[in-house]
């Protein structure tokens, strides 16, 4: 799927956000902690979405699983933190990544069906690394539908300096 370029305003996506996360003083970040937020979420999507090739060459299935969990994270906390909102649990986190979906699915209902499908194996994978209930081809097709998961959402939610 190609997403289009960035068909939502800022406004939008932050009411998504906050319809799943219910804002707090906490979770409001001023302009600058934003940008370093985000610059941090994305650097670490960039190490996560390595140590899982890495762990994939290895044959490490548990730190695929966990580390593929991590990548989804931070695409969300990067989307967040680009609209000035910090997202710190795992249920904001699946909440919000609903909500974007839902948001998506204005323009694509496909891609809205894909970015839940996303969630859902991220968070299996997630559980899986303290389960170990996954087989090995399971969770090397659930890596690969959370990295094409994390691409179309920065598709759809690029950080600000591309927009």
């Amino acid at each position: 799927m190609n997403a289009p370029q960035p068909a939502f305003t800022d406004e939008q996506v932050v009411t998504a956000i906050r319809a799943a996360y219910s804002p707090r003083w906490d979770t409001s970040l001023s302009e600058e902690d934003a940008a370093a937020h985000s610059a941090t979420y994305r650097s670490n999507l960039a190490h996560y979405r390595q140590h899982v090739q890495r762990s994939l060459d290895e044959s490490d299935y548990l730190q695929v699983a966990e580390k593929s969990w991590g990548a989804f994270t931070q695409v969300i906390k990067a989307i967040g933190a680009d609209h000035r909102i910090k997202l710190s649990s795992h249920v904001g986190i699946y909440r919000v990544a609903g909500e974007l979906a839902s948001l998506v699915g204005r323009l694509d209902p496909d891609a809205e069906s894909t970015l839940n499908n996303v969630t859902t194996s991220a968070h299996s994978l997630h559980a899986h690394f303290y389960e170990n209930d996954l087989t090995d081809a399971v969770v090397i097709h659930s890596a690969g539908t959370v990295s094409d998961g994390i691409d179309l959402l920065q598709e759809y939610f690029p950080p600000p300096s591309e927009r």
